[in-house]
């Protein structure tokens, strides 16, 4: 058993960790193999089920069953309301609810996989290719053009900096925050990110 240094678990955008690390009996070896196996596993499953939906609707149900009780069990606050909602939508039969819930879960189960995988890697210090140290100047230029990007609602801008941000060595200080924004910005929630940044800037 690997125990988590101070009085918190890591932070992964998405994740209640306190509950999940309860869950896990303060193991971290074993939190880290359950949010592994998650992204292992399920990264495709909004897929399966919209595609499932166009044929058999059973299958859809079933799939929407099992990724609920998962994101349940991983304590992933964000994305199990939309999930349960729409597994009763499948089950209810109504149709006019599934494009907005799979679009959620579209954008946000392959967000928050890339969110496990930037954390733990930055835990463990094993990423691949880190990015270049940065200085003050550096960061609060990369912040500044983030920011207009966010304002303007310029997807690809917004993604490049985010990305930009999460590859580099900001340091331990910087990195919860910058996984953070990269979760948010990956998932396409522009408001979010740009307040999560405005909080940041002005603390």
């Amino acid at each position: 058993m690997e125990p988590y240094p101070g009085d918190q678990p890591p932070f992964v955008p998405g994740i209640d960790s306190a509950e999940l690390m309860e869950r896990v009996g303060d193991d971290l070896d074993l939190f880290w193999d359950v949010l592994g196996e998650f992204s292992d596993a399920y990264r495709d499953t909004p897929v399966q089920i919209a595609q499932a939906l166009a044929q058999d609707t059973d299958t859809a149900r079933q799939l929407a069953h099992t990724l609920k009780g998962v994101l349940g069990n991983l304590a992933a606050t964000e994305l199990f309301p939309a999930c349960a909602a729409l597994h009763e939508a499948i089950r209810e039969g109504q149709p006019e609810r599934y494009p907005p819930l799979l679009a959620t879960l579209s954008a946000g189960i392959p967000a928050l996989c890339d969110a496990i995988a930037a954390v733990r890697s930055g835990v463990s210090g094993d990423r691949p290719n880190p990015g270049p140290s940065v200085v003050p100047d550096w960061l609060a230029e990369r912040y500044a053009a983030l920011a207009v990007a966010l304002a303007g609602h310029r997807a690809r801008d917004c993604k490049a900096l985010a990305d930009e941000l999460a590859a580099a060595d900001v340091g331990a200080a910087q990195r919860p925050f910058c996984t953070e924004l990269h979760g948010l910005v990956s998932a396409y929630r522009f408001k979010e990110a740009q307040a999560l940044l405005e909080q940041h800037l002005t603390a």
